[in-house]
């Protein structure tokens, strides 16, 4: 640090200095006053062999100690908050609006200090360093940024992030701010404020002394960044009920989207602490993500929840919950990719897939994608299950076929859920759809057609040629017309939500059933011994009748 200043020049700028008081500041009297200072204490510390300048020199040094410290706070009080703001801060964590500040919309404005400021502190550091004085420096820059980081925080509702650590789990309300909250506030204190702060201490220290540089960021914002990792951390430990698992992600994704950043930031030996805190939220994380998966897995084998015989063997509720959140699965592909390290567990307590079932329809898949399947194949033995419970068998196989209908809808949809769930059980389902799809509509036409077979209705003497007999034809139109009755009333409430697979199976059975319908009628309508039988009233229902049952009425509760 050479001089230009004289001797006494030197001793005279700082007498002068030491006779002002100390509110007024050398950085406010001009490029040329804070020169001409610095240049002051070089002159002297140039000339201090003998240590004669001892006295003015420490004099000068707690001017400097105390111009650090009012810059710095000046600069603390006078940095504003974000930049522009469009909304409100609410004051509570129950409040939906946690996501108010969104980082994309929070501007900083500008540096921590002005350019002119961060050059004035380094020059301070820079003859403090020189005469051993650097760590007064630093823990003046402690007390002034730390408060000024944590005022910042303050205004994000940074505390709301604390945790009842007594407390398994969230209230579910509660927890879904909370997660809000902390994507938006992780993503604002890593990729802002950490890294404002740290460029800060860079500016003041870095030439000077990078150890210091490193201990006043690390002091500065550690706490915060600890209590931000934990909340991660803290998330996987609580163990989230897996219907929570698209916004438990959504949480992860965040985390992950800031760790090479933090690791960065917290690169020195000082910052260890906080990317061991890291490592550890990471490693829980990891086991997270693969817990939610096997709870799902495990809650749909063991699904209590009976088929309902009013839901007119609709959709079940445990179908579209899993499908969403198989498409929470493919909409985080990437993230669980890298998080999930092994194939899936197959034993589920009392119940265990066998490992040959799983083989067979995702061979050669990744870790995610046999998780996947694995939901796929316990989902389909948990409909296996509730279609067999109806006790109507049509009922049954109703059931069976709108739930796959309903999940190859899904999956159709989506080529990325085609890749990973694979061509074999996709196939798979479509047999299973369309063997339940035949079982329906024989059970269902069956119904009609043991009325109308022609066995049992003619009757024959000897010598005379066979007759059909009144009696056999009036039961068999008694039973049609029970039969229609009984379908009109029921089935008429049952549903098939998909309407090209509706029209279909309508189109199907009135094609089997209206034609054998018809054929029965103009049989023994154009017989003179059962003639009259169709007059009287034993035909109720005429084959246009049938054929509106069945294309209009069938199903008609499909839509509610």
């Amino acid at each position: 640090m050479g001089a230009t200043l004289s001797q006494q020049s030197a001793v005279d700028t700082i007498n002068q200095w030491r006779s002002r008081p100390r509110h007024e500041l050398i950085f406010d009297s001009g490029l040329h006053e804070i020169r001409q200072y610095f240049q002051a204490i070089d002159k002297l510390d140039d000339a201090n062999a003998r240590g004669s300048n001892d006295r003015l020199l420490h004099t000068a040094t707690d001017r400097l100690k105390s111009e650090f410290e009012a810059v710095l706070r000046r600069s603390a009080a006078a940095a504003p908050g974000p930049a522009s703001t469009t909304t409100e801060w609410s004051s509570s964590v129950s409040d939906s609006t946690a996501n108010a500040f969104r980082f994309e919309d929070y501007a900083p404005a500008g540096d921590a200090v002005s350019p002119d400021a961060a050059d004035f502190l380094k020059n301070i550091t820079a003859r403090l360093n020189f005469r051993g004085k650097i760590e007064d420096c630093v823990r003046v820059y402690k007390s002034v940024r730390k408060p000024q980081l944590q005022s910042q925080l303050i205004r994000l509702r940074f505390d709301e992030l604390r945790g009842d650590h007594n407390q398994r789990r969230y209230v579910q309300d509660e927890l879904k701010v909370k997660m809000e909250l902390w994507i938006q506030v992780s993503k604002i204190c890593v990729k802002i404020l950490f890294e404002r702060e740290k460029k800060l201490c860079d500016q003041i220290f870095g030439d000077v002394d990078a150890a210091a540089a490193a201990d006043c960021f690390i002091g500065t914002v550690k706490d915060s960044a600890v209590l931000l990792f934990r909340f991660a951390e803290d998330l996987s430990l609580r163990k989230q009920p897996h219907h929570t698992m698209a916004a438990v992600l959504d949480v992860y994704e965040a985390f992950l989207w800031v760790l090479p950043s933090t690791e960065a930031l917290f690169a020195s030996t000082p910052g260890k602490g906080i990317r061991d805190v890291c490592s550890q939220a990471y490693s829980l994380i990891q086991g997270d993500a693969v817990r939610m998966l096997y709870d799902l897995q495990h809650d749909i084998l063991h699904d209590a929840a009976a088929s309902d015989e009013q839901g007119g063997g609709g959709v079940h509720p445990t179908t579209n919950f899993v499908v969403g959140q198989i498409e929470v699965v493919v909409k985080n592909k990437d993230l669980l990719t890298g998080l999930i390290r092994s194939a899936p567990s197959l034993n589920f307590g009392d119940t265990a897939i066998p490992d040959e079932e799983l083989r067979q329809y995702a061979n050669g898949s990744g870790f995610l994608e046999q998780y996947l399947v694995l939901t796929v194949i316990v989902l389909l033995r948990n409909l296996d299950k509730k279609s067999r419970s109806y006790g109507d068998p049509c009922l049954g196989h109703l059931f069976a076929m709108n739930n796959l209908r309903g999940i190859l809808k899904v999956i159709e949809a989506s080529p990325n859920l085609q890749e990973m769930v694979g061509g074999r059980l996709i196939t798979k389902m479509s047999d299973d759809l369309e063997s339940a799809r035949a079982s329906y509509e024989t059970t269902m036409c069956e119904k009609f057609l043991t009325c109308l077979r022609r066995d049992g209705i003619y009757t024959s003497r000897c010598c005379f040629r066979s007759r059909a007999s009144k009696a056999a034809v009036r039961r068999r139109l008694n039973s049609f017309n029970d039969v229609f009755k009984k379908v009109d009333e029921l089935h008429s409430l049952w549903k098939i939500p998909d309407l090209q697979l509706r029209n279909e199976v309508r189109l199907r059975m009135s094609e089997i059933l209206v034609p054998r319908y018809r054929k029965f009628i103009e049989e023994f309508g154009n017989k003179p011994e059962t003639r009259l039988l169709l007059v009287e009233g034993n035909m109720k229902y005429r084959p246009e009748e049938l054929e509106a049952l069945v294309q209009q009425r069938l199903f008609a509760n499909s839509d509610s």
